[in-house]
């Protein structure tokens, strides 16, 4: 009776996880996710591409690949992710996962690249993401 009744709860669990996917979130940092709402942005390497090379090596390094559009907390993810990162001279600190991302912040990856270069990038980013809400799933693709 114990195992019919194992059975019967294993088999209604998969059946859940399996209508109810969508609502069961995103594992970040592995970069896999069960959504079909997820927009992607082609990031041009031809235009910025110190940028595009720090997205790169950000992800091959563990990095999300995916950004959840968080613009309220920005700030304060800039703030964490450039904490105890000194400026230098002719340089812009640029973070991955963007501040503008709920997965970044923290533990963000950080390398000096070009002020052209990363605001460049930062206006392009913007202005392709403008008229997407807060809490859309953004992938990134270098081109």
């Amino acid at each position: 009776m114990k195992k019919i009744f194992s059975s019967i709860i294993v088999i209604l669990l998969l059946i859940f996880g399996y209508f109810y996917k969508d609502e069961l979130g995103t594992d970040q940092k592995t970069g896999t996710i069960d959504r079909d709402d997820v927009v992607v942005i082609y990031f041009p390497s031809d235009k910025y591409p110190e940028t595009a090379r720090h997205i790169k090596n950000a992800i091959k390094a563990g990095e999300s690949k995916y950004c959840t559009i968080d613009r309220k907390h920005a700030d304060e993810n800039r703030e964490k992710s450039l904490k105890n990162v000194p400026t230098k001279k002719g340089y812009d600190r640029d973070e991955y996962p963007m501040a503008m991302c709920e997965e970044g912040g923290s533990g963000a990856d950080i390398e000096y690249i070009s002020p052209s270069d990363n605001r460049g990038a930062g206006s392009w980013v913007s202005h392709q993401l403008s008229n997407y809400p807060d809490g859309t799933v953004v992938l990134f693709e270098v081109n």
